[in-house]
């Protein structure tokens, strides 16, 4: 039965560090099933999901901790399971735009936990250049066909409206 791990790793952002890890997991016989990498701040953070044997798992859990003494990174591995998704009618894709302030983050995630709906995905991030002092989130989600859209896109558009920010609502119809 294959084994999947979440393997990640936060640490001062060089020129490789994150081949250094990929090296490891691809040296180890591991499968990289999905790979996101990030600088955030003057940090590099890295999470991936892995597929492999028992023994190819448990020479991760043993072998990533040494790369991270080894380079000064903090390394965590998490044994989990393949993600079961059921075939989602459709995909949400949401953007939103506004002036920086604190707590935007969590109204636009709490807005669709209070539907019920799971974000797949989300980025948010301050822009730079002319656009210095805005904020921007992008947000993906999966919804079955139960959801009423047009219901969703007037509550989307009403919560972007109260609070002061440019908002775009899109639906993906996957069949």
């Amino acid at each position: 039965m294959a084994q999947h791990l979440i393997i990640t790793a936060v640490g001062t952002d060089r020129p490789g560090i994150g081949n250094k890890i990929i090296h490891l997991i691809s040296e180890l016989g591991c499968n990289i099933i999905d790979t996101r990498i990030a600088i955030l701040g003057n940090d590099f953070t890295l999470i991936m999901l892995t597929s492999s044997t028992l023994s190819q798992a448990t020479r991760v859990e043993h072998s990533l901790p040494q790369l991270g003494a080894q380079h000064d990174l903090l390394t965590m591995v998490k044994r989990t399971s393949p993600h079961t998704e059921l075939a989602p009618k459709f995909t949400i894709e949401a953007h939103i735009q506004a002036q920086d302030r604190i707590g935007l983050t969590e109204q636009v995630t709490f807005f669709f936990a209070s539907k019920e709906i799971g974000i797949n995905s989300l980025s948010a991030k301050m822009l730079s250049g002319e656009n210095k002092d805005k904020f921007q989130i992008a947000l993906s989600a999966s919804l079955s066909d139960e959801y009423n859209l047009m219901q969703l896109q007037e509550d989307f558009a009403t919560f972007c409206e109260s609070l002061n920010v440019q908002g775009t609502l899109n639906f993906i119809n996957n069949g």
